[in-house]
């Protein structure tokens, strides 16, 4: 075994980061809708949107999250599933920073973004739908 090779085959690491990311999405947006009305109240009140715009997001921003996980965990139209999720994330940023608060090192939504990236320009690797469809 050479340390400067892949351990065991490439295609199975967008596997590993799209299930990943995918249970991430998914888990968060089910958290979300499961007490919607409180969490339409946190992004008005963080104050980047008009009131009736962050209404409007804060209702689908848990269903945007929750069809983008299932993608990646699928790996069903995976592309346009990172694409949300990277969309979904680079907001994320924006909002909250690189650095968010003086108690984290880090914002974990750069870490995701970059997971998101990854799938988009490697694919959907072993065990996916898309994967299936291509070889027929």
């Amino acid at each position: 075994m050479k340390l400067t090779e892949p351990v065991g085959n490439t295609l199975y690491a967008p596997f590993f980061i799209r299930c990943a990311l995918g249970a991430y999405l998914l888990l968060a947006g089910l958290l979300k809708l499961d007490s919607l009305d409180g969490f339409v109240v946190q992004v008005q009140q963080l104050g980047v949107l008009p009131k009736h715009i962050a209404t409007v997001v804060g209702i689908l921003l848990p269903y945007l999250e929750i069809v983008s996980g299932t993608m990646l965990i699928l790996g069903m139209w995976t592309t346009l599933g990172a694409i949300i999720a990277c969309i979904l994330l680079g907001a994320f940023i924006y909002v909250f920073g690189i650095f968010p608060n003086r108690g984290h090192l880090f914002n974990k939504d750069v870490i995701l973004f970059a997971a998101g990236l990854s799938i988009m320009y490697s694919g959907a690797g072993a065990f996916s739908v898309d994967r299936f469809r291509k070889q027929g």
